[in-house]
């Protein structure tokens, strides 16, 4: 199963919130006052929120009247930066993208059936979450642009 953790989930959560603050004006807003809002480990919100600005995706201000804010326009932050910043690196599978990882070969990498195809959908999964902003989130318009087998075949002909 493909399935993010919980840091993702918050992580959206809190980024669609202050996409919203941004479009209606509003300033910085500290993590304790997202976590309250919407129910959320504030201990762990605030550390992904700490990831989210190392990744330059919010900027954070101290004080009385700092917090976070996002750091460019929703329309400018994708899915894919924010799931590396929380996550790290999307792979659909070990040898989805062809870099290897230190201790941990395949043993059928070089006659495996699946190869091919697996890097095939690791390449749409990205593309996909690399054009899918945090603005289509706020929107809810999602770029569903899946094309059927019927269209795929009919293409390649």
């Amino acid at each position: 199963m493909l399935n993010l953790t919980r840091k993702t989930d918050y992580a959206l959560v809190a980024l669609i919130h202050l996409a919203n603050r941004r479009r209606d004006g509003e300033g910085a807003v500290s993590a304790k006052h997202i976590a309250e809002a919407f129910g959320l480990p504030t201990a762990l919100l605030m550390n992904v929120m700490k990831e989210l600005a190392a990744a330059k995706i919010l900027t954070s201000t101290r004080g009385a009247r700092g917090g976070y804010e996002l750091a460019a326009d929703p329309d400018h932050v994708t899915l894919l930066e924010v799931i590396t910043a929380t996550e790290g690196p999307v792979r659909f599978a070990m040898c989805a993208d062809g870099l290897p990882i230190m201790g941990q070969g395949c043993p059928i990498e070089n006659g495996c059936p699946i190869r091919g195809p697996i890097r095939k959908l690791h390449q749409r999964i990205n593309d996909f979450l690399e054009n899918t902003t945090l603005a289509d989130l706020q929107d809810n318009n999602l770029p569903i642009h899946a094309q059927t087998p019927a269209v795929t075949a009919a293409a390649a002909t």
